[in-house]
């Protein structure tokens, strides 16, 4: 997905292109390469990223740190780079990221129940995969594109955009858990404050280091709100955690949370100051609460005070931009300016892919 924006903001005008990127294209497009192409594969990347984006947050949201059993079929590329450590990168433990466009097809059909709200209507979705796997086939094997290619494709994100927005609006729909109705570890353990962590550092924390805490939960949009928050299927834990004067280095924290790794859906880093992790309420709900508890200690021993401690809207564009692209290098599930935790309920109108579409009213789900 791109990063997300209004309509009505304006585009900034400088390059946004490193030099060697820039130099790159310059040398290969038009000449070498026709400009559509570039176009194309753009575009397609997006539509492809994003797709396996949805797939990854609901197989999450349904299994917790089992969504890896259903794909298998990933494993044999996996391996074979796993051979090759120095060339790791990001998705390299993304099981997600081996799959072609093809193999995607099969989960989105066996997980349709969970999908559809994002997607297109059961007979419109696959009536468009034959042309977009034709379209797909002349990127792969480096075909020019037909001209009505790169339509093709924008239209699909055009159709698109309502589910994404849902998709990712769902995601910050939260609320806080009723300690007196709830008496799962999670919310008796942080919100109640009951968990030996929790009465340790709560106070301390925020006394000392400025660092506070915010625990609520979120439901995906094809599931409903259960009873109990214990084995919830459907249901995601927010844990985020506020620097007020420390900066967090997102190498150290990442490092830092190896043995809970599993449980992690994603860890937002918007700024410096800021570290949010999301878990799935389908996993096991002490290991949860237990991980929140490393989290918070994990927070505190890899943030510093001093270099580097500023607030973002003191930090200069490009530093900030170095720090975000850094920070995305690391693993697939470590965000820095995804739509997964920029849209909500209040970014109307807002384009989701920039792709001639927009979401002006807010949808119902």
């Amino acid at each position: 997905m791109s990063t997300s924006y209004s309509p009505d903001q304006p585009q900034q005008s400088q390059s946004w292109f490193g030099p060697e990127t820039e130099a790159a294209l310059h040398a290969v497009v038009p000449n070498v390469m026709p400009e559509q192409s570039l176009a194309l594969y753009a575009r397609w990347w997006q539509l492809e990223a994003w797709l396996r984006e949805l797939i990854y947050v609901e197989l999450r949201a349904l299994h917790g740190a089992r969504w890896i059993d259903e794909l298998r079929a990933a494993s044999g590329r996996q391996s074979q780079d796993g051979a090759f450590s120095h060339m790791s990168t990001a998705d390299s433990e993304n099981p997600l990221a081996y799959l072609d466009y093809s193999q995607l097809l099969p989960i989105v059909d066996s997980r349709w129940d969970q999908l559809q709200y994002a997607l297109l209507e059961r007979k419109s979705w696959d009536g468009r995969q034959e042309e977009l796997k034709r379209v797909r086939h002349r990127i792969g094997h480096i075909r020019r594109p037909h001209r009505d290619d790169l339509a093709r494709i924008e239209q699909t994100l055009r159709d698109l955009e309502r589910g994404a927005f849902i998709a990712c609006a769902s995601y910050n729909r939260r609320m806080a858990p009723r300690p007196g109705k709830l008496t799962d570890p999670v919310t008796t353990g942080w919100i109640a404050a009951e968990h030996p962590t929790a009465q340790r550092l709560i106070r301390h924390a925020e006394m000392r280091y400025g660092v506070s805490l915010d625990v609520e939960v979120s439901r995906r949009p094809w599931a409903t709100w259960p009873n109990s928050l214990e084995s919830a299927k459907g249901v995601l834990w927010h844990v985020d955690f506020f620097l007020r004067d420390r900066a967090v280095n997102v190498s150290a924290l990442w490092n830092a949370t190896r043995s809970i790794r599993s449980l992690i859906v994603h860890l937002h880093v918007s700024d410096p100051h800021h570290a949010g992790f999301t878990f799935s309420a389908a996993d096991d709900a002490k290991a949860i609460s237990d991980a929140v508890g490393l989290c918070f200690d994990s927070v505190l021993h890899a943030s510093r005070r001093g270099h580097g401690a500023r607030g973002i809207t003191d930090m200069d564009d490009c530093v900030l931009k170095e720090w975000r692209n850094r920070a995305e290098s690391i693993d697939y599930r470590i965000m820095s300016r995804s739509g997964w935790y920029i849209v909500d309920e209040t970014t109307i109108p807002i384009s989701m892919f920039g792709a001639g579409g927009a979401v002006e009213i807010l949808p119902n789900w």
